[in-house]
């Protein structure tokens, strides 16, 4: 009992090592940071994507960021994320926008986004399964962040961040030994 509650605490402490609280946050950011993701085949969007650009209109219109950033390459069909999830924003309303379409995963959408945020405060807009582990990655990238996220209980979304996170975590652990 003793050792399976000293192994429950270690995993506890590791994982808030690796994924710390999403900083709180603040009434106003230069940019928000539109995380991509994929269309469907057919090119029309999936529903997570409308609900991605839905957050980034609503965060915008309580003028909690100046400029958007939207990050997503053509990672699973020929349809770039950014570039569909801009037109379905541009359809509703007029947001100063800016377009990053080579980002392939999380950790890319960062990197390549930092060229236009430098040192500037960021909000970064995503789901609520995928929030704590964007903030983990963001950490890296900028010192003035923080997320807000719309609600996503969908068991597949679920499951696909719990293998993420491992591997997030098995790559930080193989850059602190040097192997990576």
């Amino acid at each position: 009992m003793i050792v399976s509650l000293l192994i429950l605490l270690l995993l506890v402490c590791v994982y808030i090592y690796f994924f710390p609280f999403i900083p709180r946050r603040k009434k106003h950011y230069t940019y928000g940071l539109l995380l991509g993701c994929p269309s469907h085949d057919d090119g029309t969007m999936a529903s997570s994507q409308i609900k991605r650009c839905n957050l980034a209109i609503d965060m915008y219109k309580k003028g909690l960021y100046d400029t958007l950033i939207i990050s997503g390459s053509n990672v699973k069909n020929q349809y770039v994320e950014a570039k569909v999830m801009n037109d379905y924003i541009n359809n509703r309303i007029e947001i100063p926008t800016i377009l990053e379409t080579h980002a392939r995963n999380t950790f890319e959408n960062f990197k390549l986004s930092k060229e236009y945020i430098q040192n500037q405060d960021v909000l970064i807009l995503t789901s609520q399964t995928h929030a704590k582990r964007a903030c983990a990655i963001a950490k890296h990238f900028f010192s003035d962040y923080s997320c807000a996220w719309f609600k996503d209980l969908k068991m597949k979304h679920i499951l696909r961040e719990i293998i993420s996170r491992v591997i997030y975590i098995k790559i930080e652990l193989l850059k602190k030994i040097g192997k990576y």
